[in-house]
Order: C-alpha cells, then structure tokens, then sequence
C-alpha cells in the first residue's frame, strides 16, 4: 500500500508539473506573441499599401506629362500642317511670293507700230487675245505661276483691252510684254514653240514682224497678287 502510495503521488505530481508547465508555455506568452505578430502585419500591410500608393502616384504624374507631350507634339503638328495647307492655298491664288526656275517670253508690237496712232494696224500690235492665249498655254504646261510685266496671273485675273489699251488685273500694261513663268522649262518651251496652238500670232510675227523671244531663266521672282479678290462663294469656318 506504501508503494501504491508513493506511485500515486508521483504521477500526480508529474501530471501537475506538466500541465504547470503547459500553461507557462502556452498561457499569456502565447497571447503577447500574437498580438505582436498581428501588430507588425498590420504594419507590413500598411507599409505595403503606401508605397504602392506612392508609386501609383508617381506613375500617374509620369504619364500625365507624357500625356501632355504627345498632345503637344499633335498640337504642333496640326498646326505646321494646317500653316503648310495655308501657305500652299495662298501659294495657289497668288497672295505668296515664290521663285524659281521657268522661262520667259518677251512679245513686243511691230516696229512699224505706233500703239498711240488710231491708225495704227490691229495686226501690227499685240493684242489682250495674244496674252491670253499664252497664259492658257503656260497653264496647260502645268505653270506653277504666271506674271505679265510683273501681274501676278492667276484664275480670275481679268487680261482685257480697252482701244489699243490693255489692260492686267485691271491695271494698265505697255509693251514690251514680259510674260515670266515658273515650271518645267522644257514642257512650257515645247507648248509655246507649238505653232498650231498659237497660228494667228505665229502668222503676224512672221508677217508683221511682231517681235516674239523665249528665254529659259534659272531663277524668277513671281509677285503677289494685287488685284480684287472676290469672296462670293467663301464660307465662315468656325
């Protein structure tokens, strides 16, 4: 009975121990670990989301500014584009100054002509019907730009006489004709020399000695159109 006593007594104890030391182990350390541990997730995670919101941010602002580049290099680009369609409009009536290679064609009245003298003959002087007719050729020929004694030719531009008068964007021109044109020499050349395109004017220059000359120039100045513009047809772009 002594020994069932002591063996009782024993494993009692050894059961308290255990279970004293159970509790030491896993009582409140076990709750002050994992409220620390939560603590420092939190801060993990908060950490985490301000430096991913940081970032962001930063991006955002990176792209904005890229954003702004890329329409400003679109504005500029629109721009240039819209300033070169202005200029080649402006180009094509005549209100912008260009130069460049073309030709020449100087046509003057008869030396027996005297364009003052009513009595003077029609055939021995060069008429508004003779410019015209040269104009439309050059044109044909693909003329970037005509003048006649420094008129700028375009479209509308009226070449008309009045008497022995003739007249250029209703301003008045005395011979010598100096009809400047820029373009391919060699096309305008061959249209000109094209005497079935010019028969009347070929006949009087032979028979009354009009005096006709083409010259191939490496440079011309063409002036701006000083005429009226009429702007019936044109519409306000909002």
């Amino acid at each position: 009975m002594k020994q069932s006593f002591i063996f009782t007594f024993l494993f009692t104890g050894f059961f308290v121990g255990a279970l004293i030391t159970w509790q030491f182990k896993t009582g409140g350390k076990s709750t002050v670990t994992f409220f620390t541990d939560e603590m420092s997730a939190r801060q993990d995670l908060l950490k985490d989301f301000l430096d991913d919101q940081s970032y962001l941010q930063s991006r955002i602002v990176f792209l904005r500014k890229q954003i702004e580049k890329a329409q400003a290099v679109i504005d500029n680009q629109a721009k240039k584009e819209n300033i070169e369609t202005l200029d080649g409009l402006k180009k094509e009536i005549g209100l912008l100054e260009t130069g460049g290679k073309g030709i020449e064609v100087t046509l003057d009245d008869s030396p027996l002509a005297l364009r003052g003298d009513t009595k003077s003959i029609d055939k021995n002087l060069v008429q508004a019907s003779d410019i015209r007719d040269l104009v439309n050729i050059l044109n044909s020929a693909g003329a970037e730009s005509i003048a006649v004694n420094n008129q700028r030719v375009i479209a509308m531009s009226p070449i008309s006489s009045v008497g022995l008068t003739i007249l250029v964007n209703n301003s008045y021109v005395s011979p010598p004709f100096s009809i400047t044109a820029i373009g391919d020499s060699a096309i305008m050349v061959n249209r000109i020399q094209n005497r079935g395109l010019l028969p009347d004017l070929y006949d009087r220059i032979q028979k009354n000695k009009l005096t006709f000359k083409i010259a191939i120039k490496d440079a011309i100045a063409m002036p701006i159109y000083n005429g009226d513009l009429k702007d019936n047809y044109l519409n306000l772009v909002k």
